[in-house]
């Protein structure tokens, strides 16, 4: 992984700042698994198939490795694409009339672009959940490109989805630092070569550290923040 000399000792044209979006750009997890209990409610084939507690610990993970993990067997492709688009419409549904961003998360964003640091978003979303959550406050104005589902073959905490934001914007894996939520995210962070910052919206400071991040915080209005701008 990264060290935080490494991060700083090029300019910030040069750095990029990387975002999960699930848990981090606003707070999701509870409407995932709320949608899970709904759909699997109404999908007989899957009824006393899937443990909601189990849900928690997977975040970060793209449907395709979810539902397999979920299952205990192999899914086919038209399965993957019923069930998740399924899913996923009762997700938006849920979360539209309550989606909001994180706290200090725009502020934080607009600071960093003045500062000319590079802003890219990486997440196992599909791109109809992505379109609703970047609608947030015009929050997807901030960002200089946004990797998503459709976008790689492997999801975390395989390093790809990282590495191709890396790639868009130009930035060597070394000189870019992760926002994360999910072990599974934080472990694709550090696999790619990056430094990573741990979100608490869905796992314990412990959890996190273990799996790579390096600082942990509550939100974006963390003071450590505006040092690390700095």
């Amino acid at each position: 992984m990264a060290n935080f000399s490494q991060f700083v000792a090029v300019e910030p044209s040069q750095r990029a700042l990387i975002f999960d979006m699930d848990g981090v750009i606003c707070h999701t997890m509870p409407y995932h698994l709320e949608a899970w209990r709904v759909y699997v409610d109404r999908t007989p084939e899957l009824r006393q198939q899937i443990n909601l507690e189990q849900l928690r610990q997977m975040g970060g993970k793209r449907n395709a490795e979810l539902l397999p993990e979920l299952l205990g067997r192999s899914v086919t492709e038209a399965e993957v694409e019923r069930w998740g688009a399924g899913k996923e419409a009762v997700f938006r549904e849920l979360l539209a009339p309550h989606l909001e961003l994180l706290p200090g998360l725009l502020p934080f964003l607009k600071s960093a672009k003045e500062k000319g640091y590079r802003l890219g978003l990486g997440t196992s979303a599909c791109a109809a959940n992505v379109e609703l959550v970047l609608s947030c406050e015009g929050v997807g104005n901030c960002f200089d490109t946004v990797v998503m589902e459709q976008d790689v073959q492997r999801g975390k905490p395989d390093p790809e989805c990282y590495l191709l934001v890396a790639e868009r914007l130009q930035v060597l894996p070394q000189h870019c630092l992760v926002f994360e939520d999910a072990v599974a995210g934080v472990m694709a962070a550090v696999r790619a070569g990056m430094l990573c910052w741990g979100v608490l919206t869905t796992q314990s400071e412990t959890a996190l550290q273990a799996a790579g991040a390096e600082v942990c915080i509550e939100d974006f209005t963390d003071p450590r923040l505006q040092w690390l701008l700095s």
